[in-house]
């Protein structure tokens, strides 16, 4: 992937907020490990800093993608297995920047930067709403 990155970070606003307490949260998370990703880059230390990123997206993903899944599965979402095959293939993706990092591959950590914008973009700030608005007609908080 080719592009610019820019050194300004992710601002997390109040707008982002979907109004259930665990997935905002992992929603804040996500942009603090983007935003850690932008500086490692930034500061050149791809290599130096980048097993911290590779953890905190395991972490991410351990806790916050499975959270999500689990709030998902109990209240009966109709999209579930959409969406949990939109977390597998997220998981998938990393684990694969790791292997092509391990390898040598140049530009992994730029690579993954653009890869995690576009889930920020696209499922974080888009895609989970219609899952979150089913969550909220099932009460949950």
């Amino acid at each position: 992937m080719s592009g610019t990155i820019s050194p300004e970070p992710f601002i997390w606003k109040d707008d982002y907020k979907v109004g259930v307490k665990a997935i905002d949260e992992h929603r804040e998370k996500f942009f603090e490990i983007i935003n850690k990703l932008k500086k490692v880059i930034t500061e050149k230390d791809c290599k130096i800093k980048v097993a911290d990123i590779f953890f905190s997206l395991v972490h991410y993903a351990e806790h916050y993608l499975i959270n999500e899944e689990i709030y998902f599965k109990e209240s009966g979402y109709t999209g579930f297995s959409k969406h949990q095959e939109s977390h597998n293939n997220f998981i998938n993706r990393i684990v694969k920047f790791k292997e092509d990092y391990q390898s040598g591959k140049k530009e992994v950590c730029e690579d993954m930067y653009f890869y995690l914008e576009n889930w920020l973009i696209n499922h974080i700030l888009h895609y989970d709403i219609e899952a979150v608005e089913w969550l909220k007609e099932q009460g949950v908080k």
